[in-house]
Formats: structure tokens, sequence, C-alpha cells
């Protein structure tokens, strides 16, 4: 029997056939536990549910509950059990405000708690229930925490297997949301019959400012509709559409966007099977578009011959904003390099990233199994290249001294610095410093992972050496 979900004046509960209802009441813990006073953390709650329902309390989460606003339990391990018990606790709890949940596997039970326990917290703001494999009863169950929910900005729910079909439970509740900036649909199956759903609550949404939906299913059809949307959007500012079948048809709509377009900061259409043709489209659009400071196209079969005729026109553009035109893997030969190289002549901020090499600017970077890890090598070759020091870095991101910045403040440091990352980079990388996970970055945390990083490329340089010797 298909669930469907209802709500009644006092809380939102799946409706379902009456032995799915007894069988639940075998299983499912009441979220609706008396406020302990003495107990504000929650962490005392915590440890009586996970007794009840033969779970073995975590130090980290009760050390969480206690100390700090940020709860990272990615792939955690918990299940639905162990969800039950954390949301049950958060219920009370007052002063976490990140819960990253992803890959848990925390089933149908799981998100119904998280569903439940997000109707009574009024703190949390950021929520990362990605990699869960939550399927339509779970966008369901999203559905109806949006629409209860007023104050969710973050909301990452990417690798959970929605379909078209699943689309509708929550996607008009996104559109009308009052407060919410971030959305991360990425990996999942939306594809072109959900397009114009899409479409509508790209053009309607007056307050996302971030939307990353890649590695989707996103055809022409679907290409067109996310770019008609983007068009009259007049919030967003970073975009997210790769991995998709974007192709040079879908191109043209996005160059048309761009021409039309004065929010957009930052734009990622790399690998969408775009050609020669969709790209000079897109380029072409600068000549109307001042504003744009970030295009990622590259992982497209682009010829150096049309590389070259879009550097020759970005010469003739003086008012230009980009900062970072991305082609990685895209090879250019030495001819179309220099051309590229003497476009700083014209605009000295715009990195070009092209091909395989290994020089920091001039390539997708390779050898790194996590992309923190990457974006912090990105970060020292910065430092290198523009003759800095960490320390002088980070005290341009520390306006008050206190050799801490909160994630925010760290973000805008890096934008302002125009170090060339995107923002799921940067994402990764405050995830990769933050050893304590207190919710700020720490110089001294910083300076750690410096070490390690430039510890680990040196001894896997040795160790290539060491092989190449042998081969010889």
């Amino acid at each position: 029997m298909e669930e469907v979900f209802t709500k009644d004046s006092s809380r939102t509960t799946p409706v379902k056939g009456k032995k799915e209802i007894e069988d639940d009441q075998e299983t499912v813990l009441d979220i609706t536990v008396p406020h302990v006073p003495y107990d504000d953390t929650g962490r005392r709650t915590y440890e009586k549910i996970c007794q009840k329902l033969g779970v073995v309390p975590s130090s980290k989460i009760l050390k969480k509950l206690a100390e700090s606003p940020n709860i990272d339990i990615k792939r955690y391990g918990l299940g639905p059990k162990g969800t039950m018990a954390v949301s049950v606790a958060l219920v009370i709890n007052s002063t976490v405000t990140t819960l990253n949940i992803s890959g848990n596997n925390i089933d149908k039970t799981g998100i119904l708690y998280i569903q439940r326990m997000m109707e009574e917290n009024l703190t949390i703001t950021d929520l990362d229930v990605s990699d869960n494999h939550l399927k339509t009863f779970g966008a369901k169950a999203i559905g109806m925490m949006l629409q209860d929910n007023k104050g969710i900005k973050r909301l990452n729910i990417a690798g959970n297997e929605f379909t078209d079909f699943d689309a509708q439970f929550f996607i008009k509740e996104i559109e009308t949301h009052p407060v919410l900036d971030y959305l991360d649909i990425s990996r999942n199956g939306f594809g072109d019959i959900a397009a114009p759903a899409f479409e509508k609550m790209i053009s309607e949404n007056n307050n996302m400012t971030e939307l990353n939906i890649s590695w989707n299913q996103f055809r022409v059809p679907g290409a067109k509709c996310l770019a008609r949307g983007l068009k009259d959007n007049m919030k967003l500012k970073l975009v997210n559409a790769s991995w998709n079948g974007i192709d040079d048809e879908g191109a043209l709509a996005f160059s048309d966007c761009l021409s039309n377009n004065a929010v957009l900061t930052e734009l990622d259409i790399s690998c969408t099977r775009i050609g020669d043709k969709g790209y000079a489209q897109v380029m072409r659009a600068f000549k109307k578009n001042e504003d744009l400071e970030v295009l990622r196209i590259g992982k497209n079969n682009i010829k150096e011959e049309t590389v070259k005729l879009s550097i020759d026109l970005l010469k003739e553009i003086t008012t230009l904003a980009l900062q970072v035109l991305d082609l990685s893997d895209v090879m250019l030969g030495a001819s179309v390099v220099k051309e590229v190289e003497s476009l700083e002549e014209v605009h000295p901020n715009l990195e070009v990233i092209h091909g395989y090499t290994d020089s920091y600017g001039k390539r997708k970077m390779a050898g790194f199994s996590d992309m923190g890890e990457e974006a912090l090598w990105i970060i020292k070759e910065f430092i290198e290249e523009k003759d800095l020091t960490v320390a002088k870095l980070f005290a341009e991101f520390d306006e008050d001294g206190s050799n801490s910045v909160d994630y925010d403040e760290f973000r805008q440091g890096i934008k302002q610095a125009k170090i060339p990352l995107v923002s799921s980079q940067v994402d990764a990388l405050i995830n990769f410093i933050d050893i304590d996970g207190d919710g700020d970055i720490d110089f001294s945390e910083l300076v750690l992972k410096m070490k390690e990083i430039t510890k680990k490329r040196k001894e896997e340089e040795e160790q290539r050496l060491a092989e190449s010797r042998k081969r010889r």
C-alpha cells in the first residue's frame, strides 16, 4: 500500500494501513518525550534512549551535544535506531545548529524521526542527510519537514536515489521556503520529466543563493528548463549543473541565460557533452554579461582552435568580471597557451585552467583522494605564487586577531583573496581543516594540515622517484 503524508493540528505522521501501524508500534519510539529542565543538552536523554533501544551510546555524540554547535557524524554507522536516539536528544538540545548525518543508512524510520525532530527543533539551520538511499519515502518526509520547519538555511539531500516522480513531494516547499539559502540535490535521478517543475522552482524562489544540481539526468529539454529558470531568477549566485547531458543545444539556452542574468557569479557546466558550437555560444554571452566571475566548462569536447577564438573575444572585452575560466582536460598546444598567457595583459586577475600539466592554475588537480586535501594544496600553491606566508594570509581572514575564524569568515576570506576554489571545494576544505569540529578554523589547525599534506606530497614524490629508478 502506498504511504502518503498528512498533517493534523498537532504533528505530522505517515498514514498507513492498520496492520502497518500495529507493526510499527512494536518498533518505533515516540518522539514526544517530556522536557527535562536540567538536561537542556539532551545528553541524559540520549543515554536513556540508547539504553531503551539497545544501542551503545557514542562518546563523540555525547561530547558534541554538550560542547559544540556542530554535530558531524557522517558515515558513522548509526542505522535507524542510532538516528532515532540522536533525533530524540536534539528535540531537547537548543544549541546545535549544524547536523551532518550523511551516509548512515538511516532508512525510513531514521528519516521519519529526523522529520519529526525538525518540526520541534528551532536551532538547526544546516542539515545534511545525503547518501542515505532515502528514495520516495524520504522525499515525502523531506517535503513535510520543509513545510513545517521554516528555519532551515542549508539542506543537502544528495545521493538519495530520488527520481523525477519524487520531486513532486518537496519541490513546491523549496520554491516557497522563506530562508533556504543553499540546496544540494546532486547525484540523484532527476531528469527531463521533472525539469519544468525545477524551472518554476528556480524562477520563483527568492531566497536561494547556491544550487547544486550536478550528476543528475537532465538532457537537452531539461537543460533548457534549468536555463530558463536561471534567466528569471534574481537571487542565485552559484549554480553547479555539471555532469548532465546539456549538449550544444542546451548550452545555447545557458548562453541566453548568461546574457540576461546580472546576478549569477559562478556557473559550472563542465562534463555536459558540450562541443565547440555550444562553448562558442556560451563565451559570446560575455559581450553582455559583465558579472560572471567563475565559469567552469571543462571536461567537454572543445578544440583548441575554438579556445583560441574565445581568447581573442575576451581580449576585446575590457570590462570583464571573470576571474576563473576552467577548461580542465582541454588540451592546448604551445601557441594557444601563449595566447592564453597574453590575456593577463588585458585581464590580470583572470586564471585560465586547462590541460593536465602540473603547475598551479593550469590544470585539474591530480594525486589527491580527498577534495579538501586538494583544495588546501591549491591554497599552498596560491601562497607560494603570491609570495605570501600562511600567517599573512590567515591574518587577512582574521579581522579581530583571535587566531580563529568561523566558517563564513573563512569562506569570505577565500573569496576576497581570489583563491580559485568553488563552494564545494571550500566546504570540503573546512571539513578537512576543522580538526576538533568546533565550528571555527584555528590558525594552528590550518598550519598542521598544511604541514600534513606537504609531508604526504613529499613522501609520494620520493616513492615515485624510487619506482622510476627501479624501472631504469
